[in-house]
């Protein structure tokens, strides 16, 4: 009896990454029902990091998930959480208070947007006393440098007219900051042990950092970007002369417009690939190390998903025991071949011919399960040759 793991991420716009696992697992048991099946449905860390952790019966039948208002990146309520895994931990993702999909393209403008409702999450959690905290980055609408988030945990900010800077600051106020007093912080801060999914290596400044790198996908323009990379810089330098530390510098900093730099300033977080981060809280080592055959994918494999991306990680992960792994993807773009050198031993397109995008789209669950299928009586061929 042959044992798969299906490892799969979401394909953004047409399924959840537990409903592709569903969906592969069906293609396979309609072939051979007596295979032993395993779904991990998983995230890079960012976007659905929570979604992937209560899709998991072991996790969820011993979590539970709060939800309270906070401030939304435009500064109007929002509806975001927290997961309780145990006593002590507990996993926030930034995109549920601060996510650039949180506000419709048409009204992003990313000087005026906010990680203060981020801050508040951390508060709350704080305040319920546990003290492992873990922050999924990534999808944020922010390029504030963290400030907001900071402002919410009672850091404040002075101008050079020694005037407080109001709640809750935006891109636009990092140019203002002249000064800072962090007495006001958390207490609960030095004795909690942050940690949080970085999958991208940009430093917090330059034409490599947050501003010019993500600025553009959040709604600035080029005036905007040299506005708010200005900004960044005045606000960094205050931060780094306050703290006497060289963190803009650091890999990492830049992600989710400088939250990565923020969380190594105000608590000394630890930053990790995203895609470790989740295969480590689902176990996926017990069930990799037992399997025969691991299936991951995404809805796009190309030369960037060597940069930290879900299938990779799975991919490296398998390889450490010794598992093939095959990807499955909505999509095979230019430089996938590259993959074949991450672990990947064969990919497939669940296009079943020249298609139209919308008809990829919302038919993916049906056409993952019929690529499962395929893919399955393709192995076991191999296997009698």
């Amino acid at each position: 009896m042959m044992k798969i793991v299906i490892a799969i991420d979401s394909f953004k716009g047409s399924c959840s990454a537990k409903e592709a696992c569903d969906a592969i697992a069906a293609g396979i048991l309609n072939y051979d029902s007596t295979f032993n099946v395993t779904k991990l449905p998983i995230a890079d860390g960012g976007e659905g990091l929570i979604d992937i952790l209560l899709d998991n019966p072991e996790l969820s039948n011993n979590s539970c998930y709060h939800q309270l208002t906070v401030c939304g990146p435009y500064n109007k309520p929002v509806q975001a959480g927290y997961l309780v895994l145990n006593q002590q931990t507990v996993i926030i993702e930034m995109a549920q208070a601060c996510g650039l999909e949180l506000t419709p393209k048409s009204d992003r403008n990313v000087l005026h947007a906010t990680s203060y409702g981020l801050g508040e999450l951390v508060n709350a959690v704080l305040d319920k006393g546990y003290r492992h905290i873990i922050i999924g980055l990534g999808g944020s609408a922010t390029n504030d440098g963290g400030m907001g988030f900071a402002q919410a945990l009672g850091v404040k900010f002075y101008d050079n007219n020694q005037q407080i800077i109001s709640s809750p600051a935006t891109g636009k106020d990092l140019a203002r900051v002249a000064a800072m007093d962090i007495t006001g912080i958390h207490p609960a801060i030095s004795q909690t042990h942050f940690e949080a999914s970085c999958d991208v290596s940009n430093p917090l400044l330059g034409e490599n950092g947050a501003t010019y790198v993500y600025g553009p996908q959040k709604g600035a323009t080029a005036a905007t970007l040299e506005q708010l990379e200005q900004g960044m810089a005045q606000y960094s330098t205050v931060v780094s002369n306050k703290l006497g530390d060289t963190t803009p510098l650091l890999p990492g900093t830049g992600a989710a417009g400088g939250m990565g730099a923020a969380l190594l300033w105000y608590a000394q977080a630890k930053l990790k690939p995203g895609i470790k981060l989740v295969l480590t809280l689902v176990e996926a080592s017990k069930y990799i190390s037992d399997s025969d055959l691991v299936i991951t994918g995404e809805g796009r494999l190309d030369r960037q998903s060597s940069f930290g991306k879900a299938p990779v990680g799975v991919a490296n992960l398998a390889a450490q025991y010794g598992k093939p792994t095959v990807a499955i993807a909505g999509s095979i773009g230019n430089g996938a071949h590259e993959l074949y050198q991450h672990n990947i031993q064969a990919m497939w397109s669940i296009c079943p011919g020249p298609i139209d995008l919308d008809d990829a789209m919302k038919n993916a669950k049906q056409y993952l399960t019929a690529t499962a299928e395929s893919l399955i009586r393709t192995i076991n061929i191999g296997k009698q040759i």
